[in-house]
């Protein structure tokens, strides 16, 4: 028999099992006599989303909302005869019944569960929803009655949340960095370590490719404040209370700047041109000079210097999606009623350079409740183009806040600090008052070290790939 006779003999004993294919009703269409039998466009319709979260009280809740699936492209490959979209529906989509709109040439479009072998052929209407949890075959009958072609369609929805942050433990405590004080998290040369204190030794603890871990006694002198260690480039630099500067590139060896020794000065920040400080209560913006001295230039503020941290200082750079340079400071200010971080801002761009740029301070006025409290091991992270900021416990006086016990959030460089059930710590870290410390690695996974154990956190988007 020949290929055209069993191919024509297949066809009619399928069109025999679909009656709803092969109607005596002919209308204009159906007196046609061409072969043509595809699928031109798919479109989804509305599509539910259910949400598990957690309410105030710590109870699990469902979220339902819905949203509009033709913003997912359902791929068309009229070679493989398959339909799919590249990105992937929402995580917690409801697709057990979804009206899904098929633009096709032919006179009939069916449809049954793919791989099922009690599934039977149904007849497709843009009025009836679709059950996608499963792949799906479209047949297209021709209208010739004799041509057809059948479609795999498979929807495909992300298995996790992403807008979530998710952790994993990696380590219990870990002995060589229980007891280390003044902790500082750093990415040296791709590897994670911490910097820390022991008694009056500064020590930098690392972790290898296969997660052990090394100590190394530092040449840094007594005197260092750990928590001031600013990057720039692959630099790190760290202050001491006597004044001095140091500066490493791989968190051991530690070289002594030619800087102008100011007992008191605390390194604010960094940037690629610039080093900041803050001396007497004023803030300074430093470089180098030909004579491989430092110049130091006061910085232009837009309040009084009075408002400016004078311990636990934190900087972050950002940049804009405008194009635009900020850096966000955090710190502690002298005026021992504040109960809350002061924040301030610095903005640059190709019209106003980083050297004539104004700092701003972010006034926290009486109606915005959305303020960052002081915290003990206060760690301020940019991530997802945010940043986030946490600790221990609320420092003695200041606050009822416990350990770990909320993630904030900040997408205004630092004017308001929201939490969000979605962004969150690890739940088995809360109440753990111990050092705190945390660092952000080139594949966006968050490093968190609270009292010696070690964690991964990562938001789901950014580990999303194409499917």
């Amino acid at each position: 028999m020949c290929a055209h006779k069993r191919m024509k003999k297949y066809l009619v004993l399928l069109l025999a099992t679909i009656p709803f294919l092969v109607g005596s009703c002919i209308s204009d269409q159906e007196a046609k006599t061409d072969d043509y039998c595809y699928i031109m466009d798919v479109d989804l319709g509305s599509i539910k989303r259910e949400v598990h979260m957690l309410d105030s009280l710590g109870n699990d809740t469902v979220i339902r909302t819905s949203y509009t699936g033709n913003n997912y492209d359902m791929v068309i490959n009229q070679r493989t005869n398959t339909i799919e979209n590249l990105d992937s529906l929402l995580y917690g989509s409801v697709v057990r019944a979804v009206i899904v709109d098929i633009s096709y040439v032919g006179s009939r479009v069916g449809y049954r569960v793919k791989c099922d072998s009690d599934s039977i052929w149904k007849p497709y209407s843009p009025d009836d929803s679709l059950d996608l949890r499963r792949p799906l075959e479209l047949l297209v009958i021709a209208n010739d009655g004799m041509s057809s072609r059948i479609y795999t369609m498979n929807v495909n929805i992300h298995q996790l949340e992403g807008d979530s942050l998710y952790w994993n433990k990696v380590a219990d405590a870990e002995p060589l960095l229980q007891g280390l004080g003044q902790q500082r998290a750093l990415m040296i040369q791709g590897r994670l370590a911490v910097l820390g204190k022991k008694n009056d030794a500064v020590t930098c603890v690392e972790r290898s490719a296969d997660g052990l871990w090394s100590e190394t006694l530092t040449n840094l002198p007594p005197t260092t404040d750990v928590e001031t260690v600013v990057k720039q480039g692959e630099a790190f630099f760290v202050t001491t209370t006597d004044g001095d500067i140091y500066t490493t590139t791989d968190g051991k060896d530690w070289q002594n700047l030619n800087f102008p020794q100011h007992p008191g000065m605390v390194l604010a920040g960094a940037t690629d041109d610039y080093l900041y400080t803050l001396m007497d209560g004023s803030l300074y913006r430093c470089s180098k000079n030909d004579q491989s001295g430092w110049d130091l230039q006061p910085e232009s503020l837009d309040e009084s210097s009075a408002y400016l941290p004078v311990k636990n200082v934190k900087t972050l750079q950002m940049k804009q999606k405008n194009g635009n340079n900020r850096l966000v400071m955090v710190g502690v200010r002298a005026e021992e009623s504040d109960k809350t971080f002061v924040v301030w801002n610095k903005m640059w761009n190709d019209d106003i350079p980083e050297s004539s740029g104004t700092w701003m301070f972010m006034n926290q006025t009486d109606d915005n409740r959305c303020t960052l409290p002081q915290l003990e091991y206060l760690n301020l992270i940019q991530y997802d183009e945010k940043c986030l900021a946490f600790g221990g416990a609320s420092v003695e006086g200041k606050g009822t806040r416990k350990a770990m016990d909320a993630l904030y959030v900040s997408q205004d460089y630092g004017i308001s600090w929201r939490t969000d059930s979605e962004w969150h710590m690890p739940k088995a870290l809360k109440d753990m008052n111990g050092p705190i410390c945390s660092v952000v690695d080139g594949e966006n996974v968050i490093w968190l070290i609270a009292d010696g154990e070690v964690w991964r956190g990562k938001l789901n988007r950014l580990d999303f790939e194409r499917q």
